[in-house]
């Protein structure tokens, strides 16, 4: 299957991520020594380099800052093959920035974001990245957009696969009355209560979890569990799949997700099963939680199809 005709369209966040690593336990309200690392991010941006790295043609449509750190951050992705000529530069706003501390094991303790220039992410943009869609294999959105934009964009995509990751449990709540629309999402578990209004502390639970969603429309449901695996449902296989191998502790997982997500994405534009989808996915996820940074560099097809066997 030639790559040149797998072509995938972003729509989501752009930001600036700093990151602090602590030395060792840390201790509230006090300063705490460790590592501090400066990259690029956004869930959206995340997902593009995964994909550019994967060898998936990709356009990117967003919003940034017209400044040093806006005009790096799309630069690093050209560079990668990514089309980012649907990123428009604002010289009104500063490019969107997120802190988060994490702990010992590489979770995130607390987080801290400013995103007020992803709200403008407006219809022109979606405009723009529909023209960009036409011979598109999938429609990837994630929260960053207004709940207003994010109904747009949904009905000017219909007959489109969409996918959907929903960012945050507080971005979430934008996508709650649409979630039937969309092929496939990729909630954690926090986001997955947001959008059904449930609780969901138990396997049994997550099933009960994955049926409502196929009942409401979505065809491919992957719950993500941090150290706890993914459990994943379209509807006829169900499984709870543990994380392949043991993570190490000196990476990041704050773009873990966001490489689960390239990788389901990858998986589709393949026709793999949900099973072989699954192990491709936490294989991704788990390099990328080899790393410091939200996508490791060293990511390739090759690597995660070794870990997935």
């Amino acid at each position: 299957m030639s790559e040149a005709k797998n072509k995938v369209v972003i729509i989501g966040g752009i930001t600036v991520d700093i990151e602090g690593h602590p030395y060792g336990r840390l201790i509230y309200a006090d300063s705490n020594p460790g590592k501090i690392s400066v990259a690029y991010g956004g869930v959206g941006r995340n997902i593009a380099e995964n994909l550019g790295r994967m060898g998936i043609p990709v356009s990117f449509f967003s919003v940034a800052g017209d400044d040093l750190m806006g005009r790096t951050a799309i630069r690093e992705l050209s560079d990668l093959g990514v089309d980012v000529s649907g990123v428009r530069l604002l010289s009104d706003e500063n490019t969107a920035m997120y802190i988060s501390i994490l702990n010992l094991v590489g979770d995130m303790e607390i987080g801290l974001s400013n995103m007020d220039a992803l709200e403008r992410i407006s219809r022109e943009v979606i405009d723009d990245a529909a023209q960009a869609a036409a011979d598109a294999k999938m429609v990837v959105l994630d929260t960053n957009l207004t709940e207003d934009t994010l109904a747009y964009t949904i009905e000017r995509f219909k007959g489109k696969p969409l996918f959907l990751d929903p960012v945050s449990t507080t971005k979430a709540k934008r996508a709650k009355d649409y979630i039937g629309e969309f092929h496939t999402i990729k909630p954690n578990r926090m986001e997955a209560e947001v959008l059904l209004d449930m609780e969901i502390r138990d396997p049994k639970a997550l099933e009960e979890a994955g049926k409502r969603f196929i009942e409401k429309g979505v065809k491919q449901v992957f719950v993500s569990l941090s150290a706890g695996g993914v459990y994943f449902t379209d509807g006829v296989h169900s499984e709870l799949l543990r994380p392949l191998r043991e993570l190490k502790s000196e990476g990041s997982a704050t773009g873990a997700g966001d490489a689960f997500s390239a990788a389901v994405i990858y998986s589709f534009i393949h026709g793999y099963d949900m099973v072989k989808t699954a192990r491709f996915s936490l294989a991704a996820a788990s390099l990328a939680m080899e790393s410091k940074t939200a996508v490791n560099p060293d990511l390739t097809v090759e690597e995660i199809e070794r870990r997935s066997r």
